[in-house]
């Protein structure tokens, strides 16, 4: 708790906020405090209101009876004034200690290091393992040539669970997180494009400053994407793990996946020999932990559109807990409605699940179904009975209690 609050505060540039401070938190769990007191703490350094710590009119709300600021009950002692078991109450203010005053941060990279022109690396391990840093797109091509049963890795947040808990044993890693053209974050005409390297806080980052400056009718999906994000993992995961490590994963319970096919994403592809081609993302996932890619191809990119006007992009994730969680169901959906005859009539939608199938699941007779209807509740209530036919849910789906 201590170090995640550390770095929120060391890369602030202004105070943070409560929300900010939460989800920095997020990420780690705690069994004894029930996290309340560690917030408190943490409040020092954002710029609140301290009345509902501070009005000590809200313990005695009727005026016959003292309640206790620990327990929310009435005092043990039967006081009726602002004493605790004959003791004088006096709430403490967390505006006593500014915190928001604080500026002095050390350097948050030596800047010696940042200095140091990056350089292709290359290191043995025990037991043969190997480990590559290209630099450039055409290096790593050309060790993907040369090694093609090799895993890539970013944030080493999937291989490394794969290689400590599950004894899976790689005998050649790549870093592909310093390859500039899986780097790139790019806003064009038609939407957005996004390497596969980037880092899911980048992407959330970035998200929220596309949503600013642009329509609103155009960031739809983008908006999906930042709510959905804001529930994948904890803090410290989205700043390690990359975009394009969770797609090839192919995890039927990624939160990401069903957003992608939903939203209409298409995926860059480029092989040994420098080709690319670009496959839709709702015919990516073929099987469980299974994609259209060959042994000498690496995802490039992902290419998100813009929305147009009348449609609309929503995500879902249901989970044992809001925070931190894996879902055990989750969903992407997209409509574009358009007015006829004084009707709003659905001319284009889309629907994909995770957790109902070892695969991220493509509702296409659902799809089918919205198309050219009328957009009301009867619709809502036939596509429900298409998909309870459709979406057939084995007793060993991921998830596994839907």
């Amino acid at each position: 708790f201590v170090m995640s609050m550390y770095a929120l505060l060391r890369s602030s540039q202004t105070p943070p906020t409560e929300e900010q401070i939460e989800e920095s938190l997020a990420g780690n769990l705690c069994r004894c405090t029930g996290y309340r007191p560690i917030i408190d703490a943490f409040r020092v350094f954002a710029k609140t209101d301290d009345s509902l710590y501070t009005d000590i009119s809200s313990l005695n709300p009727k005026g016959d009876q003292f309640i206790c600021p620990s327990t929310g009950k009435p005092c043990l002692c039967g006081s009726k004034k602002s004493t605790v078991c004959g003791e004088k109450y006096e709430p403490h203010s967390y505006s006593e200690i500014d915190g928001s005053s604080y500026t002095d941060k050390e350097l948050i990279f030596p800047p010696e290091l940042l200095l140091r022109k990056l350089t292709p690396l290359s290191l043995s391990g025990l037991g043969g393992l190997k480990w590559y840093r290209p630099v450039s797109l055409q290096h790593l091509l050309e060790l993907k040539s040369r090694y093609s049963g090799a895993k890539f890795v970013v944030g080493n947040t999937e291989v490394g669970i794969e290689m400590r808990l599950k004894r899976i044993q790689y005998k050649v890693l790549i870093s592909v997180a310093h390859v500039p053209e899986l780097n790139i974050l790019n806003v064009k005409d038609d939407g957005l494009e996004i390497g596969a390297a980037v880092r899911l806080s980048e992407i959330l980052i970035f998200l929220k400053k596309v949503i600013s400056d642009r329509s609103s009718h155009e960031t739809s999906s983008c908006k999906a994407f930042v709510e959905q994000l804001k529930w994948f993992a904890g803090t410290q995961i989205r700043n390690a793990a990359c975009v394009g490590g969770n797609i090839c994963t192919a995890s039927p319970i990624s939160d990401l996946n069903p957003l992608w096919m939903a939203a209409g994403a298409k995926f860059r592809i480029i092989d040994c020999k420098g080709s690319v081609r670009t496959t839709m993302a709702e015919k990516f996932f073929l099987g469980y932990r299974k994609v259209d890619m060959s042994s000498s191809e690496l995802l490039l990119s992902i290419f998100l559109p813009w929305t147009r006007r009348f449609e609309y992009v929503k995500e879902f994730k249901q989970a044992h807990r809001r925070d931190d969680d894996i879902a055990i169901v989750n969903a992407g959906m997209r409509v574009h409605l358009e007015e006829k005859e004084g009707k709003w009539v659905v001319s284009d939608a889309s629907i994909a699940y995770g957790g109902v199938a070892p695969l991220s699941l493509s509702a296409t007779k659902a799809k089918d179904f919205l198309i050219g209807k009328s957009w009301n509740r009867d619709l809502l209530k036939g596509v429900l009975d298409v998909l309870v036919n459709e979406v057939f849910i084995k007793d060993d789906a991921p998830g596994g209690m839907v």
